[in-house]
């Protein structure tokens, strides 16, 4: 399981960091090949329960993505993004489907959160 998910992440991020609406925030992250196995690790987490990658600092997903100003669009873009490189992938149905479940709760936990989107 563990190669699929390093596949769609390095499929989706390849895709995302040209993007024309999300690409720009990657730019801003130093040394994006170094912050990939984070990532990596972040969905094995998320999909296994579990990963050997130690996170230093301790992982904080909406504090991670403050400085980046995000707006509810590309966190939707992102999404859309992310669906289609899933369906794409060569990943059993079953780890599809968790992991499009994921994806939502993320992206409900995204567009609701005050620190990312303060109420006008």
């Amino acid at each position: 399981m563990k190669k699929y998910i390093s596949d769609v992440v390095e499929a989706f991020y390849a895709t995302a960091r040209v993007d024309v609406l999300i690409g720009y925030h990657f730019l801003r992250i130093e040394n994006f090949e170094e912050h990939l196995p984070r990532i990596k690790a972040f969905w094995e987490l998320q999909l296994l329960g579990e990963t050997s990658f130690e996170f230093n600092p301790p992982l904080d997903v909406i504090k991670a993505h403050i400085p980046l100003r995000v707006h509810t669009g590309e966190v939707n873009r992102w999404v859309i993004l992310f669906n289609k490189t899933l369906k794409e992938s060569e990943a059993p149905e079953e780890l599809k489907v968790k992991w499009e479940q994921k994806v939502f709760h993320f992206q409900k936990i995204f567009l609701s959160n005050p620190l990312l989107f303060p109420s006008s």
